[in-house]
Parts: C-alpha cells; sequence; structure tokens
C-alpha cells in the first residue's frame, strides 16, 4: 500500500517550527552580546546549540518516515528549549556575574530600567490616589508578594516571579533574556500539543507500541493521585497507605 504524500517541506507551515526559528534567532542576538570570557563563551555556545537542536529535531522528526520516529524527535526538541529556558533561569537568577549589568541581556541596568521606571510611576499614582499603569510591572509587583527581600542579585523580580508572568502576548519590554525564555516556555507548550496530536494519531491507527500506551497509562494515573491528594489537602483530608481517608492532623 503506498503511503500518502507528505509535503517535505510541510514543517514549515507548522507554528512550532516557526516559533523555534524565533527562538533561535533571538538567542543568537542575546549571546553575540555576552563577554568573551571562558564560561561565557562556553554558555553562549551551549545556549545557541539548544535553540538549534530545537528547531532541527522538528525538522528530522518530519523527515522520519513512522509518527512515532517523529513523536521521538519532538521529545528531543522539548529537552533541548527545557535546557536553553533553564539557562535563562540563570542568567536571570545572577548566576553569572559578567553579566549582570549588561544592557541587551538583563534590560537597562546602568540607568533606570522601563520596568522600574514605569512601576515607581505606578506606585506614584496609586500614593495619590489615582489608578496607576497596567500592565507587566503590575505583574511583577503581584508577584513580589512571595518574593525573598533579601536576594540583592535579581535587578528587577525574584527567579520565581519570571514564572508567573504570560507567554502570550510576549510583553517586549521586559528584559532580552527574560522574552527569551517566555518565548522557550510559549515553544515547549506547542511541541507537547503537537506530541499529544501525534500519540491520539497512533492511537487511532494502532500503531502506537505497548510500553508507550502503559507509559501514558502510568502518567495519567500519577497526575490523577497528584490531583486526588489536592483535593484532599483543600478539604483538610489525607490519604493513609492503607487508602483509608482521613481528617489531616495538624
Amino acid at each position: 500500500m503506498l503511503k500518502p504524500y507528505k509535503d517535505p517541506y510541510g514543517f514549515r507551515k507548522l507554528l512550532a517550527f516557526q516559533k523555534a526559528e524565533q527562538v533561535q534567532v533571538c538567542c543568537g542576538q542575546l549571546t553575540r552580546l555576552f563577554p568573551k570570557t571562558r564560561t561565557l563563551l562556553s554558555l553562549a555556545d551551549q545556549m545557541d546549540r539548544s535553540a538549534r537542536s530545537g528547531k532541527q529535531n522538528i525538522v528530522e522528526g518530519w523527515k522520519r518516515n513512522t509518527t512515532k520516529e517523529y513523536y521521538d524527535f519532538l521529545g528531543f526538541s522539548i529537552g533541548a528549549i527545557a535546557e536553553l529556558e533553564e539557562d535563562c533561569n540563570d542568567v536571570w537568577k545572577g548566576f553569572y556575574a559578567d553579566l549582570m549589568g549588561l544592557k541587551g541581556v538583563m534590560g537597562e541596568r546602568g540607568e533606570m530600567g522601563k520596568i522600574e521606571r514605569e512601576e515607581k510611576e505606578e506606585m506614584g499614582g496609586m500614593e495619590s490616589g489615582k489608578m496607576g499603569k497596567m500592565g507587566v510591572t503590575g505583574e511583577i509587583r503581584e508577584a513580589r508578594k512571595t518574593e525573598n527581600p533579601s536576594s540583592p542579585l535579581i535587578p528587577f523580580a525574584s527567579p520565581f516571579d519570571i514564572e508567573k508572568l504570560k507567554f502570550y502576548p510576549l510583553d517586549e519590554n521586559l528584559p532580552p533574556v527574560v522574552q527569551l525564555k517566555l518565548r522557550c516556555k510559549e515553544l515547549n507548550f506547542l511541541l507537547h500539543k503537537l506530541q499529544q496530536a501525534l500519540l491520539e494519531k497512533m492511537e487511532q491507527e494502532r500503531t502506537l507500541p505497548v510500553k508507550d500506551k502503559l507509559k501514558i497509562s502510568t502518567k495519567q494515573i500519577s497526575d490523577s493521585d497528584v490531583e486526588y491528594a489536592k483535593i484532599l489537602e483543600n478539604l483538610g483530608l489525607e490519604k493513609l497507605e492503607n487508602g483509608e481517608v482521613v481528617k489531616r492532623q495538624k
């Protein structure tokens, strides 16, 4: 039986591929600004490789003969982009001191940054009884409620704040390294959605290997257990090892 025609360049129409190209471009623009020290040259090279791998694995997966191979290569892409996102987190946390004063990486640092300026304006408006501006500064300030004030290396917000920022629509007022992190987050979301579609296709075609069916089933059970535990916790209950549900001990 002949295989249905597959456009060899159809991957270019995928939103995930288009976003992966953007990630690669933005990553290159960022890493070109890194000081030429041994550590930062190594970091820049690794980040660039991760960005390239994220895009190229989509291409290679598309070119493979089976849906399962395509699914696996999307997994490689997810891993590479997750690594790049974590590098962005490390930069933002201040693990690389030589990057902390870099305007094109961390935002406007030497002078007061745009985010910090807007926040001061907003706070001034609130103090005078007026509504201040909303947007990214409002999100960051809201996130700061859980911030550790003893962390001096973070320029605008704690490393946990950026996890609460939305990746869509992307706020271009954010520091470049945070923008790249959010692009990675969006791309991995799209790649997971694409993987899910491939899983459904393999189930329909009955081509999904038994071990993968078992893995998916196990994950679904695990996710259900976690959700059930959260519900019990909210109700002040807990589940014992024997399966009995009792009132949580204080």
